[in-house]
């Protein structure tokens, strides 16, 4: 399971950074690794294709540390081949 945090809102953070990524997955792991990954807040699961073993995933934070924290602890869930960053994104808060 994947290590939690305090949640920040995004109307209260300062900045916030969004993630997307592409996994590659043991596909007879893949709902044991969708219900660890939907256990993180502000993470979503917005395309899949289970028999290929792809995820597509965003993570949200308000800290890149955290995110990136949290993007290790997910290529660490059993059956994760693959994590690759396709897409970051940092807004400031005067956004």
């Amino acid at each position: 399971m994947l290590k939690k945090y305090t949640v920040t809102p995004m109307e209260q953070a300062q900045e916030w950074h969004v993630c997307g990524l592409v996994m590659q997955c043991n596909p007879q792991k893949i709902a044991k690794i969708k219900t660890a990954l939907l256990s993180v807040p502000h993470t979503e699961i917005p395309a899949e294709d289970v028999a290929m073993g792809k995820l597509v995933v965003v993570m949200q934070s308000h800290d890149q540390h955290i995110l990136l924290e949290q993007m290790e602890q997910a290529r660490d869930i059993d059956g994760v081949i693959t994590v690759s960053l396709v897409y970051h994104q940092q807004d400031d808060g005067n956004n």
